[in-house]
């Protein structure tokens, strides 16, 4: 099923519920960087070091394994640095540490993140791939409220945003891969963990 709005076009995957713009609208990678450089996220932002606080002290902090952990797409301030000691960072733009994919994790934090993939399965199916057994996927990406209106939600604002997920999505996600859910707000976070093989 296919939605326009103005100037843009939403698909959604009937099986996965997996809502994505339409590839057309997509903007380059020097646009999305240019996008991204306009963020000012630093530890010198109270603001924002408070922001990310409190998402390690309400979720990652609370769900997050021992062991080796990579923030994927962590951005350029890469601020739950601030809080994990040892953490392994990736960012395609700021922190393209390509050795992290011949290593295995035991969390894999994704914080606003998700929504910025343009190939999401391909994406999710690499980072399963890293994860040891029992590993877990803390993810923080607000949920669609439901298709009908989704061009009128303001997280579709973002140029940078090509993809939307919703609860089913995960759920799909669980089923697909093998994976558990163990915690999900409703909202925006979820955290999945890999089965014993």
């Amino acid at each position: 099923m296919s939605k326009k709005a103005t100037k843009i076009q939403f698909h959604l995957d009937f099986d996965t519920k997996l809502v994505t713009k339409d590839p057309s609208i997509w903007v380059s990678s020097n646009d999305a960087k240019a996008r991204y450089d306009t963020h000012k996220n630093s530890a010198e932002d109270l603001n924002y070091f408070n922001y990310h606080k409190r998402i390690f002290d309400e979720f990652i902090g609370i769900y997050i394994k021992q062991g080796n952990v990579l923030d994927y797409g962590c951005g350029e301030g890469a601020m739950q640095s601030k809080f994990i000691p040892n953490l392994q960072l990736y960012d395609l733009y700021y922190h393209k540490n390509e050795t992290i994919f011949n290593q295995t994790f035991d969390t894999i934090i994704l914080i606003e993140t998700v929504e910025h993939f343009e190939s999401p399965w391909t994406e999710i199916e690499r980072l399963i791939h890293l994860l040891e057994p029992q590993g877990r996927l803390l993810i923080q990406t607000l949920f669609y409220p439901n298709f009908e209106n989704i061009s009128s939600w303001w997280y579709v604002r973002d140029v940078t945003h090509v993809s939307f997920f919703c609860l089913e999505t995960f759920e799909y996600m669980c089923k697909r891969y093998g994976m558990r859910m163990i915690y999900t707000d409703f909202i925006s976070r979820v955290v999945l963990e890999k089965s014993v093989l």
